[in-house]
């Protein structure tokens, strides 16, 4: 399908509807206008569709113009000049046969008369005779005005005459003159058209012959259109949205400023009166386009407000200055564009300041000026009100962001901040989201790598357990021989420690990377904490006193109950004694302390380095780091990791704090964890 004709389909749609409604709005205004000339008499609207000329109010108020003008000649001939005199009587003569008249004051002696001869009167009933032709006929006796038809006398003062608006003129001259006049006004039975001139009787006849077939054929046409536009309402509805694009991008001042000129077409908008037909439909039709404009005008406002909504209201020219103003603030930091928006408040408020004091002191008493005053008063409370609901804003925002970086501080990485886009906090929430964006995905691949780092040590524990075992099976094997020589035995000792040592390490391992994943099996139950430290020194006596240090023992004698699994806080205990056994100065101290506080239950340990600790708390609990930097004992450094680890999976807090030479690690197990209290 062509794509030009699939585009004008909207446009096609509206202007049927703007054809099909601007005929309906001229048939139905000039039929207002009709009814409300006739004194709202509905036989008016049936004229056109009559063919009868001579009943229609068109022709009586042609023949009351006339008359009027022929009257007004005769009873007061000094009001006129010569060249109205000449003019009124070539419009009668212009008539030709349609038209006989004679107008006569008897004080005076002037005579109009296009009557062949002199008027004759019926000795009877006192009327004039005119010729057969001419029936109808209005005659002013010099008391009464008559109008007759076919013989009869017609009621003008009936309602449902036609005659309403026409003979209160009439006699209102009269009774101003007070003049002894008779005037005499027939029309022809059958109008004929004036081969020398043109008769507006003959020609308003044709007019309304075929008016009413135009009524029809527009109306029939105005329904036609209007339901092509119903039938493709939705094309027509794309053209409306179209409209209000266009004109929502005027400002709302100049709206005003069009719609006011209008709005008072609107309200003198059916006060002319017409005296006959050819002035009433001129004036139909300026009026008529005048009341298009004023409806078309204000339908597209209302369209412009039900698309728009706010922005027909908002986009005028104080917010498109705002806005300018705000483009030129972005060229400078948030810091400088502040303080620019509120120097800019105060030098635009003096100046609205000082406009409105001058206006008011030179014109108080105008209208006009004062209008203008005040306008220019509400201009600057207006942007006063702006600017303070922008900083209301402003404040609400900088309130969101400081809370947004309260939850990245959190830990939460995955909510965003969204602010406007017109926000003066826009583009520091953009900045911190894609700070966010980035830490997160920087912790899910240190996390992605820590998962496979872990996974990787599990796997290579596991698989180096199988050939581990089969070597200190056969070391063991190779150490129950006999006769072997010395030095033999000798290396067999040295295998033995050292694959000792490996599977200690690989155990260690093992343990370690299933506490890191999180996948360990734990039997947390209810324990003496006092009562764990005590067996595990005990257990670990022979190597106590072979180092020859002195272990300051502080422990409660009652339990001191907590919640968490006595394997793996063993293996911590165990972990922390070999610790200081290792890297204690000799001949020194170790104090082991358990006191319950109001946090918890806190158990110490404190010994003194036999090296210069030359790092830092958080540096020694990483994986293979150890004490001694010159690795001149024995162990992985894995001992605190595991510690740290096993401490954390039953629900305690381990910590180190180094104090000169003072090395000292606690444990912490808070309230949630303490089932007794001592």
């Amino acid at each position: 399908m062509d794509t030009k004709s699939i585009k004008s389909r909207p446009f096609a749609a509206w202007l049927c509807f703007f054809m099909g409604v601007s005929i309906f709005i001229f048939l139905l205004f000039t039929g207002l206008s009709v009814l409300n000339h006739s004194q709202w008499d509905m036989d008016a609207l049936k004229t056109p569709f009559r063919n009868d000329y001579k009943s229609s109010n068109a022709f009586k108020e042609r023949t009351g113009h006339y008359f009027n003008n022929l009257f007004s000649l005769v009873a007061d001939p000094s009001s006129h000049d010569n060249s109205y005199q000449e003019m009124t009587i070539q419009r009668l003569n212009n008539e030709g046969i349609n038209l006989k008249y004679y107008a006569v004051n008897l004080d005076t002696g002037l005579l109009i008369n296009n009557l062949e001869g002199d008027l004759s009167f019926s000795s009877s009933e006192g009327m004039p005779v005119l010729p057969a032709d001419y029936k109808y006929y209005w005659y002013f006796d010099g008391n009464k005005l008559w109008v007759m038809d076919n013989g009869q006398a017609v009621d003008i003062r009936r309602l449902d005459s036609g005659y309403q608006n026409i003979s209160p003129r009439l006699n209102n001259i009269s009774a101003k003159y007070n003049s002894n006049s008779r005037v005499v006004l027939a029309v022809k039975d059958t109008l004929e058209k004036n081969p020398y001139s043109q008769s507006l009787y003959y020609g308003e006849q044709q007019f309304l012959a075929i008016l009413g077939w135009v009524y029809i054929t527009l109306g029939m046409l105005s329904i036609a259109l209007l339901i092509y536009a119903l039938i493709r309402r939705r094309d027509k509805r794309d053209f409306d949205r179209r409209l209000a694009s266009w004109s929502g991008s005027v400002w709302l001042e100049i709206k005003i400023v069009l719609s006011l000129p209008l709005l008072m077409v609107g309200l003198r908008v059916g006060s002319t009166s017409w005296s006959d037909l050819s002035r009433m439909v001129l004036a139909t039709t300026f009026t008529s386009i005048e009341i298009l404009l004023f409806f078309w005008w204000f339908y597209v406002l209302l369209v412009d407000l039900i698309v728009n909504r706010r922005t027909f209201f908002s986009h005028n020219f104080i917010n498109s200055l705002i806005k300018w103003y705000q483009k030129y603030e972005s060229q400078y930091s948030w810091q400088q564009s502040m303080l620019k928006r509120a120097y800019m408040l105060v030098a635009a408020e003096t100046v609205l300041a000082s406009v409105f004091s001058l206006i008011i002191a030179i014109s108080l008493s105008d209208f006009v000026p004062l209008f203008i005053a005040l306008l220019i008063a509400g201009a600057g409370v207006y942007i006063v009100y702006r600017y303070l609901h922008r900083y209301k804003q402003t404040i609400s925002d900088l309130g969101k962001l400081i809370d947004h970086i309260e939850l990245i501080k959190s830990g939460d990485m995955e909510s965003r901040l969204e602010l406007a886009a017109e926000a003066d906090m826009y583009p520091a929430a953009q900045n911190l989201n894609a700070l966010q964006e980035g830490m997160s995905i920087n912790v899910a691949e240190k996390m992605k790598s820590e998962h496979l780092k872990i996974e990787l040590v599990t796997n290579v524990s596991h698989d180096l357990k199988t050939p581990l075992t089969s070597i200190i099976s056969y070391v063991d094997l190779l150490a129950k021989e006999e006769d072997l020589p010395t030095h033999v035995n000798d290396y067999v000792k040295i295998l033995v420690q050292k694959s000792e040592r490996l599977k200690n390490l690989i155990q260690d391992l093992f343990d370690l990377s299933k506490a890191s994943s999180g996948n360990i099996a734990l039997d947390m139950e209810q324990l003496d904490f006092a009562r764990l430290i005590k067996q595990t020194l005990a257990d670990m006596e022979e190597p106590i006193s072979k180092s020859g240090l002195t272990f300051r023992i502080n422990i409660p004698d009652e339990p001191v109950y907590i919640l968490a699994d006595g394997q793996k806080l063993y293996r911590v205990w165990e972990n922390l004694i070999t610790n200081a056994l290792k890297y204690s100065l000799p001949g020194s101290r170790v104090f082991v302390d358990l006191t319950v506080e109001d946090e918890g239950v806190l158990a110490t340990i404190k010994n003194t380095a036999n090296e210069e600790m030359n790092f830092g708390e958080d540096e020694i609990l990483q994986r293979f780091v150890r004490g001694d930097s010159a690795r001149t004992t024995e162990g992985a450094g894995l001992g605190l990791s595991i510690a740290q680890q096993f401490t954390q999976i039953c629900g305690g807090n381990f910590s180190i704090k180094i104090d000169g030479d003072l090395f000292k690690v606690e444990l912490l197990f808070t309230q949630n964890t303490c089932l007794l209290q001592i």
